[in-house]
């Protein structure tokens, strides 16, 4: 029974893993960094990607004829548990409302960069600002041709790299518990992308699973 996997991001043009926040009036949006202020992409996140990717493949009949499919659970919930569920109770005093979720069998790292590079990064401090650059984008006016006022945005993105990921399965012993990697690995070329704006081209990236050694 495997219980650890690796996933790779090969991450194939500049990307922006977004926080919501803004560098004063320079920047609009910069990127996630992790501890060591290198690029990564936090656990949930790469959940986030795998479940949207597993739940479109099972939608789309990818493991009908799969030995795990036999379970009456949908596949996305027995790996990534269940969306929440309210329930509502009526009390004499007041109006109890309570989130219940299913936990899933899986448990995300976040992504980082290998060992060996992020050493050789910490130790020159210097070389970690290559990772990041500023790119500014425009909305034309289709009339006039020319940049619409106070439409220039700043983000900052990374260059692109290789994340890895590991996963881990702390399930029972199972048919699932043998084919969960195998599951993973066949819904993953339904990701095309990580990060924000995706749409316009950014973070292309392939991704692929392998057994922990």
């Amino acid at each position: 029974m495997a219980t650890q996997a690796i996933l790779t991001i090969d991450i194939q043009s500049f990307w922006h893993p977004g926080t919501g926040q803004g560098l004063g009036s320079h920047l609009d949006a910069v990127t996630h960094r992790g501890a060591d202020k290198l690029p990564a992409l936090p656990g949930k996140t790469v959940k986030g990607l795998l479940r949207d990717a597993v739940n479109r493949w099972e939608l789309f009949g990818g493991y009908e004829h799969k030995p795990y499919a036999e379970s009456q659970t949908p596949l996305v919930e027995r790996l990534f548990g269940s969306p929440p569920v309210r329930k509502v109770s009526l009390s004499k005093d007041a109006e109890e409302v309570n989130d219940h979720t299913q936990g899933g069998l899986l448990r995300f790292d976040p992504a980082c960069l290998d060992p060996v590079d992020r050493g050789i990064l910490t130790d020159k401090p210097c070389l970690i600002n290559g990772l990041y650059f500023s790119h500014f984008s425009t909305a034309i006016d289709y009339g006039s041709g020319t940049a619409e006022k106070n439409s220039l945005r700043g983000i900052e993105v990374v260059v692109p790299l290789r994340l890895y990921a590991g996963i881990e399965w702390f399930g029972e012993e199972d048919v699932l518990a043998n084919s969960w990697i195998e599951a993973l690995a066949e819904a993953l070329p339904l990701v095309r992308a990580v990060g924000a704006h995706r749409s316009r081209g950014f973070g292309r990236a392939t991704l692929t699973i392998e057994e922990a050694v």
